[in-house]
This record gives structure tokens, C-alpha cells and sequence, in this order.
């Protein structure tokens, strides 16, 4: 297919969507729709994403022809936190050839426009842990090295940050849309 015709079947999915304002539970009350939690897979983003459209992913797209070098498993994880805060977890790894692979993500929160559907999402920390090398996985227990850029709980006007529109989800996929107008297709990962 090509990216014309999966922005159409992307566009009638989204007329379809049966929950309108996931940022709201079901009975129309601040939270968000339990569709929205879990684990998801990036299947598609008609732009690239903010990740793979930077200089460093550009090249290591580039260069993806080489051995161990790349970009791969873009997941997103969306939680709550014990204060009810809709967090997202966003990661991907990158393969550096004979350095190993290694997994990079953000961490932030999502906080309702007013619609119920847009959310300003703000970005939190960085994380980076290695995944492996040589052929060798990296241990589990391995901690993920983590950096603060702003709180949870701060206005978050300085902070790093994106709107974000969910215009289709369900059990199985979900579909959001970047201020710029990139559209974004989510597969859930089964539980495992």
C-alpha cells in the first residue's frame, strides 16, 4: 500500500472510532478510557516520528544496511500513576553495530486540553540502557540510566512537549495525530 492509500483507510477508521473522548472515562468524568492503557506497538507514521527525523536516526537509518545497526521496537506504554496522571513511556532501539543496542526513551505525562480527546503531552526524563553487544543480551537486572527534565507535577511551560489528538481507539488499535498533522498507527502488544 502506499502511504496515500493507508492515510485513507486511516482517515475512515478514525470516523468510526468508538470512543470519542478517551481522555474522559466512560461515564464522562475526568480520567481517561481504559482502552488507552497498555502496551503499543508503532506501525505506522505517515512523517516519521520526532525519533526517527533527527540527524543521529537519519544516519542510523543510513546506515541500517550494516550489521547490528538500526532502529527497532517503537513502543509506547501508557499508564497511570497513583496520583491518576496519564503517563506515557515512550521507547525505541538503536543498534549501533560492534557498540550494541540499546534502549532510549522518554517519559512524560498526558493532560487533557479541555476536549477530552487532545492531550499536551510533556515530557519528563530520558532513559538509556543497554540491550546488548557482541551477540550478548545485557542482563535484566541492569538498570536504565534515568534523567530528569522537569517534574510531574510543575506547569510545564519550559519543558519539552507535543499536542497530541486520539481520533480512533479500541482493544486492538489506536490512531493519534501530531499537531503537524502526522498520523500515527498503535497495534496493543498482547500480554504476555
Amino acid at each position: 500500500m502506499t502511504k496515500a492509500e493507508i492515510d485513507r483507510v486511516l482517515t475512515r477508521l478514525e470516523a468510526l472510532n468508538p470512543v470519542p473522548t478517551p481522555l474522559t472515562t466512560p461515564e464522562g468524568l475526568p480520567g481517561v478510557s481504559p482502552l488507552l492503557l497498555g502496551e503499543w506497538d508503532l506501525v505506522y507514521a505517515s512523517n516519521g516520528t520526532v525519533v526517527t527525523r533527527t540527524a543521529p536516526a537519519q544516519l542510523l537509518l543510513t546506515a541500517s544496511q550494516l550489521p547490528g545497526v538500526g532502529l527497532d521496537e517503537i513502543t509506547q506504554v501508557l499508564s497511570l500513576s497513583e496520583t491518576g496522571a496519564l503517563v506515557a513511556s515512550n521507547t525505541a532501539v538503536f543498534g549501533f553495530g560492534p557498540l550494541g543496542s540499546w534502549r532510549i526513551g522518554i517519559e512524560g505525562v498526558w493532560r487533557d486540553a479541555g476536549d477530552g480527546r487532545t492531550a499536551r503531552v510533556l515530557f519528563d526524563q530520558v532513559s538509556v540502557k543497554p540491550v546488548g553487544a557482541l551477540g550478548l543480551k545485557a542482563p535484566a537486572w541492569v538498570p536504565p540510566l534515568k534523567l530528569a527534565t522537569g517534574g510531574l507535577s510543575g506547569p510545564g511551560e519550559r519543558r519539552s512537549g507535543a499536542d497530541w489528538v486520539t481520533t480512533f481507539v479500541d482493544r486492538d488499535l489506536r490512531v493519534g495525530r501530531g499537531k503537524t498533522g502526522n498520523t500515527f498507527l498503535f497495534r496493543r502488544r498482547p500480554p504476555q
